[in-house]
């Protein structure tokens, strides 16, 4: 695998759109995943069937001298540099999970993951993406869509007025192939959002203006929205919501995407021009 960009997560999301865009180009690349879910293999790009939280196994398969692309799970680079893989170069996802107010595991793993970067002599770009849309597999969008089309009314918190700011596949892809080209991102953490933030309403009102649907954005106590989502795990065929989740609908999720411009030369889709794009 002398050479060769290695992508955990290659099987869906950004890993397969990376994996998809690198095959066209020639380049040489193995894509890493517990499924290949349909993945089309060529005579440069390589699929391997690995499981990737046997981080063993997956040390053995990433080889020496490698370019290393990590799209799945935090939790899993952290296990596999416990076994300090030879890798020449290091991009990585990351979330902007790990600024919330209201930190889960998955933020704990994130940060877990930073820790295990920085005892590394890896060259190291981490990426974190806001909510990433339009590529199957991520279903954030197509949850608000699924409720749209089976309820006339769609329920947020304090008027849905907080702020939010998803990022189309494309421009997260984008972002990696970037900074696997310029040595300048080496060292450096950079946030990856969509070009400007809305609020959560906005974006449940654009997602059913694209749909078609007869949907309304109504407003709701905190408390009614906790049991609704308490509801959503045991009525079949409603798409659920985590108390998590609900508690981050009233965080404010905006950032600065000047850097993307200014070191990747990268402008991000507008959240409307994403989801023109995703649902019309």
């Amino acid at each position: 695998m002398s050479s060769d960009i290695i992508i955990i997560g290659a099987s869906r999301g950004p890993g397969r759109q990376l994996f998809d865009q690198l095959k066209l180009t020639g380049r040489p690349v193995v894509g890493i995943a517990r499924k290949q879910r349909g993945l089309v293999v060529s005579a440069s790009a390589k699929f391997v069937t690995c499981d990737a939280s046997n981080s063993q196994a997956l040390a053995a398969l990433i080889g020496q001298g490698n370019t290393l692309v990590n799209t799945s799970r935090p939790e899993f680079l952290t296990n596999l540099l416990k076994h300090k893989p030879s890798v020449a170069r290091l991009v990585t996802l990351g979330s902007t999970r790990v600024f919330t107010r209201f930190p889960d595991q998955k933020c704990k793993n994130l940060n877990a993951m930073k820790q295990a970067i920085s005892t590394q002599n890896i060259p190291t770009t981490i990426l974190h993406p806001t909510m990433i849309y339009g590529s199957e597999g991520l279903n954030n969008i197509e949850r608000i869509v699924k409720v749209a089309r089976l309820s006339p009314l769609i329920p947020l918190p304090a008027s849905g007025n907080a702020l939010i700011q998803p990022v189309h596949v494309n421009d997260v892809v984008a972002c990696i192939i970037a900074c696997l080209e310029k040595t300048d991102t080496i060292g450096q953490t950079l946030i990856v959002a969509g070009r400007s933030p809305i609020t959560y309403r906005e974006l449940v009102e654009t997602c059913i203006e694209f749909t078609g649907s007869r949907c309304r954005v109504v407003s709701l106590p905190y408390f009614m929205l906790s049991i609704i989502g308490m509801l959503t795990k045991i009525i079949p065929g409603i798409p659920s919501i985590s108390q998590n989740e609900i508690r981050r609908l009233l965080e404010d999720k905006a950032f600065d995407v000047v850097k993307l411009e200014q070191l990747l030369g990268i402008r991000p889709l507008s959240v409307r021009e994403g989801l023109r794009q995703l649902l019309t």
